[in-house]
């Protein structure tokens, strides 16, 4: 199987980008894939959730800040199961952006592609989680990525931000004639019967058409307890939200199947 990089953005922050990534990532391991989630977000919240979940310390100086100096992140890897690896960020990645400056630009916003490359026979999956912003690690992680989900959290100013967004991605594709597609939009912590979330979800639909996904992520209280203490399968709440990360991820390997396809 081909390698795909996956990548979930909107570059407003709070809109559910980490809590996907890490719940595809644990997904995708369970359903026996081989996955890869790198913590390109400077805050590490991807990894402290990764940390929580599989109950693993990180090694010191295994990271992706020292990675990225070495231009090599081969020791930046942490396994956490047979099938789930992980590479970690802390604070210390705030200071990559100062690190390369003497890079010419153009070659600045491929690093992250052209050091990936080297794993794409080793895992299925790889998947990248970013800050909220319009930066260097955005910009690396869009051109490293093959599919790119944007999310959308029903708030109206997260739905101007991913209208934004999108013609951001399209920009870029264009001025490095980068090869990603975008899978579509998700729905994510949508209220159920507010006013709203029904007019957000609209407007979604009518500027994205069918791109939107089918299914969603409903606003649960579990959804929120993932972010703060990992990721557990033990009661019926627990199954209840992951059932509905388990049908996005789903459709979104449908799309990608159908891009592939197409």
């Amino acid at each position: 199987m081909t390698c795909k990089t996956l990548l979930h953005f909107n570059f407003k922050g709070g809109v559910g980008k980490t809590t996907l990534s890490v719940m595809d990532t644990y997904l995708l391991g369970k359903l026996g894939h081989k996955v890869l989630l790198i913590d390109l977000d400077p805050q590490a919240n991807a990894t402290e959730i990764m940390r929580t979940t599989y109950n693993v310390k990180t090694e010191p100086n295994v990271d992706l800040f020292n990675g990225l100096l070495k231009l090599d992140l081969t020791h930046s890897i942490i396994e956490l199961t047979d099938n789930v690896s992980m590479i970690p960020a802390d604070w210390s990645l705030s200071l990559w952006p100062g690190k390369v400056e003497k890079i010419r630009n153009h070659d600045r916003m491929l690093i992250l592609k052209t050091l990936i490359e080297q794993f794409k026979s080793q895992f299925e999956y790889i998947i990248i989680d970013v800050p909220p912003t319009l930066s260097i690690f955005t910009n690396n992680a869009i051109l490293a990525s093959d599919y790119v989900s944007l999310v959308l959290q029903t708030q109206k100013q997260a739905y101007t931000s991913v209208l934004k967004t999108a013609q951001y991605m399209y920009q870029l594709k264009n001025d490095y004639h980068a090869t990603f597609d975008v899978s579509g939009v998700i729905l994510y912590l949508v209220k159920r019967d507010a006013k709203v979330d029904r007019e957000i979800t609209k407007a979604a639909t009518e500027s994205f058409g069918d791109a939107v996904f089918i299914n969603r992520i409903w606003q649960q209280e579990r959804v929120k307890l993932f972010s703060n203490a990992g990721i557990k399968d033990e009661d019926y709440w627990d199954k209840k939200a992951i059932s509905m990360y388990t049908m996005v991820l789903k459709e979104e390997l449908h799309r990608i199947e159908e891009i592939n396809n197409g």
